[in-house]
């Protein structure tokens, strides 16, 4: 029995088109939190934010991945748009920080019909070698301490002619850091605009911005 055995949960039902998805995330996000002034115990994992289905939405109507195609997805959460790239035929890594939202985020896969690879990392202190074809950033890109982490794995863990899909809801952050890392790099972006309704949150609808980054040659 894991952790998360131990964590009230609540159903989301996601629709996409020609698909439902079933999700469990935490009931009681406040109920997790041991120390407000420690981010690292923030649990951020426990839900799914806008730009995750912004990104999740994107993913189902305009990409499809090869088998042997590699995602990786970086401060997975609950894994929506990594568990859409499985759905799309890519062979799926789910990663995060915390082990109760890996441990979730790989129900989450299972509970669809997928099985996923799960990575338990620090972005501070990144070990894992691999290099993927496609990497998510959904929403992570908020934090300039921690950006500039994020930026290495990018460099190191992506492969030569692969692909980062990063979303956000307007973030300066975000913005400011892939003017200052993309400039070292030689791209192609493309940027698109979402906008996501959701009930009961905080806003009944959100502009989610999405940026499709491939590098056709290599990363500097």
């Amino acid at each position: 029995m894991g952790e998360s055995e131990y964590i009230e949960k609540k159903e989301l039902v996601i629709s996409l088109p020609g698909r439902e998805l079933k999700l469990y995330v935490a009931a009681d996000i406040e109920a997790l939190i041991t120390d407000i002034n420690d981010e690292d115990k923030v649990p951020c994992w426990a839900d799914v934010w806008p730009a995750a289905y912004g990104l999740a939405h994107y993913i189902w109507e305009t990409i499809d991945f090869l088998t042997d195609e590699k995602v990786l997805e970086l401060g997975a959460g609950m894994g929506l748009p990594g568990i859409v790239c499985g759905l799309k035929g890519a062979k799926l890594t789910l990663s995060d920080f915390n082990p109760i939202a890996l441990e979730m985020a790989g129900n989450n896969a299972r509970i669809n019909g997928l099985d996923a690879e799960l990575l338990q990392e620090d972005w501070r202190k990144f070990a894992c070698q691999d290099k993927f074809d496609c990497i998510l950033a959904s929403d992570i890109l908020y934090d300039p301490k921690l950006n500039f982490y994020l930026g290495k794995i990018f460099s190191n863990n992506l492969k030569p002619g692969g692909k980062i899909l990063i979303s956000h809801p307007g973030r300066k952050a975000t913005y400011e850091f892939l003017d200052k890392w993309l400039d070292n790099n030689l791209f192609r972006e493309e940027k698109h605009l979402r906008e996501i309704e959701l009930k009961d949150a905080l806003l009944p609808r959100y502009n989610i911005v999405i940026h499709n980054i491939s590098f056709p040659l290599h990363i500097c």
